[in-house]
């Protein structure tokens, strides 16, 4: 087969088409980079020393420089919204409030994690407390500053598949107001109140989107929405009150994503996601991250069996055992064997199950590109 563009061979595999060798995602999205402490010793291997810039002030992961892009042969590019401006606060050097009113507090780690929001600790709280809040405007500037440029830079720049990376969605977002354990008590015990908060965060959603996608038209390929509906075992919830409570808003979402554009919709979840990959599907999502294979039925193998030919996969190189654990050696063979049962034919993505973390050998992560871009020739 002829060689491809880095655009047509991402944009291929989303539509179930042949491609000369398996597209790859390195640091396309805010789940398929590294976090930055392994970013700087990747750079110090290779002898790169520019200026590490990151996701976010919370994410501590990395923006990849395009001489890392241009090294790995990637076929994806990142793009991201600006930082809102204004009603955010610095508390300390560890502690900052966002926007939503949620705080977030740097562990001994380096990762910050959410410690508290406007209806943590609530008993029982209802619809006043969400109509007297106030919520972040989908139109703040701060979160289109430079966007329409930035998208039309890449698109000049590059051949690559252009990822518009969204905001956090409804069933995260609710954690990050409530609290984790609170937001999924409410599925079932507080709905009224859950579902409009639901309401509330899609609605701010739609908006970003609209917004977002009218100033890079066509100079995004794919839109990223991360919201995760599972764990290690299984659903985060009854796969029936997913259909029933949080499918419908969803959909509302991807619907106004995909009236606005000719974008392909990049949907993550972690965890054992398989009872809910028929309702992706059914909503209009064209391709599922991470594919968190270490995961309860997860295996590759039965999912692209069971559904590869209605949904594309993106991820699948294990970041629990392999890429921390292994020898480039055995990375190369997951590589391989994970190529052999998701690439098989057409619809996958490769990148690693979420973010590379700071314990995982550079050496492995070199392997695991090397070995993605030389395996094609061998499987055909």
């Amino acid at each position: 087969m002829a060689s491809m563009t880095h655009r047509d061979r991402v944009l291929a595999a989303l539509n179930h088409q042949e491609t000369d060798r398996v597209p790859i995602d390195f640091g396309g999205t805010f789940t398929t980079t590294m976090y930055f402490t392994g970013y700087e010793r990747l750079k110090g291997l290779l002898g790169l020393s520019h200026e590490t810039v990151m996701v976010s002030k919370t994410r501590k992961l990395a923006v990849l420089h395009e001489s890392i892009l241009e090294r790995f042969d990637v076929d994806t590019r990142y793009l991201a919204l600006g930082t809102y401006q204004g009603n955010q606060m610095d508390v300390d050097e560890n502690t900052y409030i966002d926007e939503w009113g949620t705080t977030w507090h740097k562990a001994d780690d380096g990762h910050y994690l959410y410690v508290d929001g406007p209806f943590f600790n609530m008993k029982k709280p209802g619809l006043p407390d969400l109509e007297n809040y106030s919520w972040p405007d989908p139109d703040n500037p701060g979160y289109y500053r430079g966007l329409a440029e930035r998208a039309a830079a890449l698109r000049e720049k590059t051949d690559c598949a252009i990822i518009l990376n969204f905001p956090t969605g409804i069933v995260h977002q609710a954690q990050f107001l409530r609290g984790f354990g609170d937001s999924l008590t409410d599925l079932y015990k507080n709905r009224e109140f859950v579902c409009r908060l639901m309401d509330k965060v899609a609605d701010w959603w739609i908006g970003i989107a609209e917004n977002a996608l009218e100033a890079t038209r066509g100079n995004v390929d794919i839109v990223f929405l991360g919201d995760d509906l599972a764990t290690q075992l299984g659903p985060m919830f009854n796969p029936e009150i997913y259909r029933e409570l949080i499918k419908p808003r969803h959909r509302r979402m991807i619907a106004a994503l995909k009236s606005r554009g000719d974008v392909k919709v990049l949907y993550h979840s972690c965890g054992a996601v398989t009872a809910l990959v028929d309702d992706l599907i059914d909503i209009g999502v064209d391709a599922l991250n991470p594919i968190q294979v270490s995961a309860k039925d997860m295996d590759p193998e039965k999912l692209k069996a069971r559904f590869g030919d209605r949904i594309a996969f993106w991820g699948g190189i294990d970041t629990q055992r392999v890429l921390p654990f292994g020898t480039p050696e055995e990375v190369r063979a997951e590589v391989r064997r994970v190529i052999d049962c998701l690439g098989r034919r057409d619809g996958y993505v490769l990148s690693s199950v979420h973010n590379i973390q700071g314990d995982v050998p550079v050496e492995n992560v070199i392997a695991m590109f090397d070995e993605a871009r030389s395996y094609h020739s061998a499987r055909h």
